[in-house]
């Protein structure tokens, strides 16, 4: 059994931060019910139609007209039998769709309510809209990012809303266990706004003691050194030089003894102070070396280091077979999809894809049965648009 077997959790959200919560609930076993407008949640187009699988497997389908009394009437009959509700419209719209937390923690005081919005349920920004690449901006995350003296730039790929995703899971796996311990259901109020307040932690503490904001370092970063990509003869190789320690392991590894003589050098206080002179050294030293001598040579040293990978290089990567990180499997329209694994390993919770993610209403007619709605109904609300069944 599953840690989340028997947990119905009803998923309302779009995208990648609330989709992500869901399919990791859904890989811990919970019956996850994606619920969508007839016409699909408006990312389904994405990526000629990979959007969807990349995020939402182990779900079953729902669709559903809200703003019609029908739609309203199936969502709440699925409410009063449901562990978990997930929602991420900007805050006030789902009050008026008649699903607000006052609503349906009368109809349900044992149900786990998640909302997840882009600068929370209160304060001056909470009516916002919440995307990826404006919270970056907002937090300091991009002014912080960039090549050293050149333009900024945003993250390659969505770092706060998938780090949210995985916040609002362990957020409502909380919640339950304290619905465990007192038998009542409880909100969840997750933004990306706070995710990204919270990734930017060290360096809030930093301004505060120092008065400092982050400077953009490309790679690299203003406090220590030496810890940035070096050019190699073949591909780049990250070298993360924390610490004094590390440097020792560093230079004795790559023979340069004149490095580490060099009392200038000897403390991270020092490699920064001297890095314009240090810097160059280095360069020259690794562009006369394949990234695969390097790592041969560093990593049995005890080196923090690694090559710099493209997504297409992690393909038929060793570690990432062995951990099983990437899935592939056939997916209707689409052949073969390779997507992310569940990150979470339980040892008594193997990871199964044991659905593909959804067509838009795939489950509805199995759904509405499940809560009592006989064909007749089901036929009528369809006809009504109301429901929506491919």
């Amino acid at each position: 059994m599953l840690p989340l077997s028997d947990t119905l959790v009803l998923d309302l959200t779009q995208v990648i931060a609330g989709p992500t919560a869901g399919q990791i609930l859904g890989d811990m076993g919970a019956d996850v019910i994606k619920v969508e407008p007839l016409v699909g949640e408006h990312f389904r187009p994405h990526f000629g139609g990979a959007w969807v699988p990349s995020m939402n497997r182990n779900k079953r389908g729902l669709a559903l007209d809200l703003r019609s009394q029908g739609g309203r009437d199936v969502l709440m009959r699925l409410v009063r039998k449901a562990d978990v509700f997930m929602e991420a419209f900007t805050p006030g719209v789902v009050d008026k769709l008649g699903f607000g937390w006052d609503v349906v923690s009368k109809e349900n005081p044992r149900l786990v309510y998640a909302s997840v919005s882009g600068y929370g349920q209160t304060g001056p920004y909470s009516s916002r809209p919440g995307y990826d690449p404006c919270i970056q901006a907002e937090v300091g995350l991009i002014e912080a990012t960039g090549s050293e003296g050149g333009e900024m730039c945003r993250a390659g790929t969505a770092v706060i809303d998938y780090p949210t995703g995985l916040a609002c899971a362990a957020g409502i796996a909380f919640a339950l266990l304290g619905r465990h311990k007192t038998g009542r259901g409880q909100r969840l109020d997750l933004s990306l706004f706070d995710v990204g307040m919270h990734m930017m932690s060290h360096w809030i503490t930093n301004h505060g003691l120092t008065g400092e904001d982050p400077v953009r370092m490309g790679t690299g970063n203003s406090i220590l050194f030496p810890l940035r990509v070096f050019e190699t003869k073949t591909k780049p190789i990250y070298i993360a030089g924390t610490n004094d320690a590390f440097w020792k392991i560093l230079c004795k590894a790559l023979g340069c003894e004149e490095w580490l003589a060099d009392s200038r050098f000897a403390t991270n206080e020092g490699r920064v102070a001297h890095r314009a002179m240090l810097e160059p050294m280095m360069e020259t030293h690794f562009a006369k070396h394949t990234c695969e001598e390097l790592l041969e040579t560093l990593l049995p040293a005890g080196m923090p280091c690694s090559s710099v990978q493209k997504v297409s290089d992690l393909m038929n990567n060793a570690h990432v077979k062995a951990r099983g990180s990437i899935v592939e499997y056939d997916y209707p329209g689409l052949g073969p999809i390779k997507t992310a694994s569940n990150p979470i390993k339980l040892s008594d919770a193997p990871f199964e894809v044991r659905r593909l993610a959804p067509r838009v209403g795939e489950h509805t007619v199995e759904i509405m049965r499940g809560v009592g709605f006989s064909d007749a109904e089901i036929a009528a609300l369809r006809d009504a648009k109301a429901v929506g069944a491919p």
